[in-house]
């Protein structure tokens, strides 16, 4: 393989992953926060955790995502007090939000399950 030929290859999958991060942020914050109420570095934390470390989402994507799942009504945040240290922004899933996440789950799921059945590893 020459060398353009591998650096084709690392464009091309570089942008594979951050098209997924991208998608993958969302779908993966609607489904963390409707399991419970959680601050930013919670989350960030849990994505790492379940995606055994592939996914570093960086803090201000992070930030700016919650943002903006807030201004458009699918999250609400309330600060609460922390024994160490700085108050903490807690997120909780909104009903608009929970109609997201499950819109987003019944297409997603069914996707994912079908290709991962189907691709076979080379």
């Amino acid at each position: 393989m020459t060398a353009d030929q591998q650096a084709s290859i690392q464009k091309q999958t570089d942008q594979l992953v951050f098209d997924l991060k991208r998608g993958f942020l969302q779908f993966v914050l609607l489904y963390l926060i409707t399991q419970q109420q959680r601050y930013a570095y919670e989350i960030k934390d849990e994505i790492l955790n379940i995606t055994s470390g592939t996914f570093d989402i960086d803090r201000n994507n992070l930030y700016k995502k919650l943002r903006t799942l807030e201004q458009q009504g699918f999250l609400k945040s309330q600060r609460e007090h922390s024994q160490r240290g700085a108050d903490r922004k807690y997120y909780a899933i909104t009903p608009f939000g929970k109609k997201l996440f499950n819109e987003m789950y019944q297409l997603l799921i069914p996707v994912m399950g079908s290709l991962h059945k189907r691709i076979k590893q080379p």
